[in-house]
């Protein structure tokens, strides 16, 4: 096995790891907060936490994580997804 082969490897299996967390944890829905409530965003992909922000948030939230943004640059997320 080569060293991307790997990296690869090892990359897909974190994000497994990351899908089944996901699927544990309560995510909250910010359409039933009380105004004034800090926002929370997650991964379009794995779907683990990214972000908590202030309601009057300025700047676009991140719509995926770092790790799943490695895996989309190096071509391997739909491969990752599809497993």
């Amino acid at each position: 096995m080569t060293t991307g082969e790997a990296a690869k490897e090892k990359a897909i299996e974190q994000f497994l790891q990351r899908k089944q967390y996901s699927a544990q944890i309560e995510k909250i829905d910010n359409a039933g907060l009380f105004a004034g409530s800090p926002m929370y965003f997650y991964c379009q992909y794995c779907g683990v936490p990214t972000e908590v922000l202030a309601e009057d948030f300025l700047f676009p939230p991140y719509s995926s994580c770092s790790q799943c943004l490695g895996l989309k640059k190096e071509g391997w997320l739909d491969e990752a997804i599809s497993l």
